[in-house]
């Protein structure tokens, strides 16, 4: 495999950053593969989606391809669309259970994955870590952050068989990985393994936390894809076949009743050729963040944000755009209700979304700044202009240690060559030196010449240097200082030990603006046993469907208090769909 050919996904905090300092007013653009006309008798009962279902063309079925167009036929036991995470755990897990005659579409030039954290509960990591958690409290504010709209049943597959199935993950690359907390020497190559923010600050106080974060979440260096190299090839060796660079257009199923029978493809020359599936048929083509009707159809509040990982298939194209959703919806499939919720978190800026002082264009405070990334960015999307700055003094290396230790979030400072034990770097620590510490942006580089942010001596030149009301911006800010004496913030509630005066020059402000999407959370309806449901909530036979392709996970907004979830789902989930479809 041409490990340069396989995409990376993976973009560091300073361009995150860098890409969040401009509004991203344009929406994700994809085309979509249905044709126009008016929508057939797929389901939009959904209170969120019937208003733009006049318009949303994508929920019309294509004509169907012909036997005539026809010029291959392939015969198979299971298909699977897509070969991303979910998929190539599901390939694996379904091969080491007996399965066999198994065909793989993928429409990029081969597999593909994004990102390198991996959120499970228990495993041996965290059991050598003495790390235990409460599952039942981590599904619980999952399911409380999105207004109790997920299938609990889903989430519980995660938590009780995660810890498990991220062992799984680990063991073929067994001798090869290293489980080290060396973050300092860490070469930028070798397989390595580490706990996120871990320790944590003694005066973190994380019990105390508005939005609780739970130590759930592994990082895999240099990516996943080191650790999923093992998984195709495991796949290959047991006889699995991969058609790359072919797009999956329609599933085969008789008059749109009983069972889906196969798929038709196309190649990459245009040849239509027909899957047959004897026993099953699973999507795992991910999401539509690029797919602009969906976008602008099931979650037209995020429809301005730009899609950031770079996947594309064989024409270039982002590989992000529904065609799961959309091919079960056309044969009866019932995509689930919403409001869906996009993944759209903020980074925050030099010191991550910690707890420091945020005002808006005119130098008012506007809300309690001890929340999480998706909170945030929720308060920045109803901001003027869709911006603030956050805004600290020189005691800020003091001060990081009481702030939060979840994602986004800085809590440590640290010289670059001094790594506290165990510690992953980054968005955990920063460093003051101006140059690269290879995992996070050092503090300096944000407020280099040319960079967003902004440092003075005075309140008033840092008004002017923001392009903020110095006369408002100071009057916030000595307001600011005297409830953060008084170890009571009157105005928000923000916790006294996070609350910091403003006081000591130099002064420092940091823009935020909108950011951008990873994923868009959404997909079709399935049971416990991952199969698709139809639009009378019953099973469709030979359909399933795994990870962000499936629904029932994440709703309202994606949860931020297991990091690295949406990995650690498809993770467990492919490892449980598998197991169902060898018993096919």
């Amino acid at each position: 495999m041409n490990e340069e050919s396989k995409v990376k996904g993976m973009m560091s905090r300073r361009d995150l950053l860098k890409i969040g300092s401009v509004a991203m007013i344009g929406a994700a653009g994809a085309a979509t593969l249905a044709g126009c006309g008016t929508p057939k008798s797929t389901d939009t009962s959904s209170e969120e989606t019937t208003a733009t279902a006049a318009t949303a063309s994508f929920l019309t079925a294509p004509a169907a391809i012909a036997d005539s167009e026809i010029t291959e036929t392939v015969e198979a036991d299971i298909v699977v669309i897509g070969s991303g995470f979910s998929s190539m755990a599901a390939v694996r897990s379904a091969v080491e259970n007996g399965a066999t005659n198994i065909v793989v579409v993928e429409k990029a030039a081969t597999w593909q994955y994004r990102s390198n954290q991996i959120g499970c509960i228990g495993g041996k990591i965290q059991e050598d870590l003495g790390i235990k958690l409460d599952k039942n409290a981590v599904v619980q504010q999952i399911m409380k952050e999105c207004g109790y709209r997920p299938n609990q049943r889903i989430l519980n597959l995660w938590a009780e068989h995660s810890g498990e199935a991220f062992d799984w993950f680990l063991a073929p690359s067994e001798g090869k990985d290293v489980v080290e907390p060396d973050t300092a020497s860490y070469d930028g190559k070798s397989m390595r393994v580490r706990k996120m923010h871990w320790p944590q600050p003694a005066t973190a106080d994380l019990e105390a936390n508005y939005y609780p974060i739970y130590d759930d979440c592994q990082i895999c260096f240099p990516d996943n894809g080191a650790y999923l190299q093992a998984f195709y090839d495991m796949s290959v060796e047991a006889g699995v076949q991969y058609m790359f660079s072919t797009w999956a257009r329609q599933l085969v199923r008789a008059n749109n009743e009983g069972p889906v029978t196969g798929v038709i493809v196309q190649d990459i020359d245009g040849n239509y050729k027909k899957i047959n599936a004897a026993k099953a048929v699973l999507l795992a083509t991910g999401d539509f963040a690029s797919n602009a009707d969906m976008m602008n159809h099931y979650v037209p509040w995020a429809s301005r944000f730009m899609s950031i990982f770079p996947n594309v298939d064989a024409k270039g194209d982002k590989t992000n755009t529904g065609d799961g959703q959309q091919m079960g919806m056309w044969i009866g499939a019932k995509m689930e209700d919403g409001p869906l919720a996009p993944m759209t978190h903020h980074l925050g800026g030099p010191l991550g979304v910690d707890a420091f002082l945020l005002v808006d264009i005119y130098g008012d405070r506007f809300c309690c700044e001890d929340v999480g990334g998706q909170p945030i960015q929720n308060q920045i999307s109803r901001l003027p202009q869709k911006k603030c700055w956050q805004i600290f003094d020189s005691k800020w290396p003091e001060q990081i240690g009481y702030m939060d230790c979840g994602h986004g979030n800085v809590s440590w400072f640290v010289d670059a060559a001094q790594v506290p034990n165990g510690m992953y770097g980054k968005n955990a620590f920063i460093a003051l030196e101006d140059s690269e510490d290879g995992f996070t942006p050092g503090f300096n580089s944000y407020f280099a010449e040319g960079a967003p942010g902004v440092t003075a001596n005075t309140i008033e030149e840092l008004a002017a240097l923001m392009e903020v009301d110095a006369v408002e911006l100071k009057a916030t800010i000595e307001r600011y200082n005297a409830l953060a004496a008084a170890g009571n913030d009157e105005d928000f509630g923000k916790r006294a030990d996070r609350l910091f005066g403003v006081l000591e020059a130099p002064f420092y402000a940091f823009p935020l603006t909108d950011t951008v999407i990873l994923v868009s959370m959404g997909g079709l309806q399935t049971d416990v046993d991952f199969n698709v449901l139809d639009t009378n909530d019953s099973p469709i036979e030979g359909l399933y469907a795994v990870g962000n392709t499936m629904g029932g996970r994440f709703l309202v907004d994606y949860p931020l208090p297991a990091p690295g979830i949406s990995h650690g789902m498809a993770l467990t989930h492919g490892m449980l769909v598998g197991r169902v479809l060898a018993k096919l």
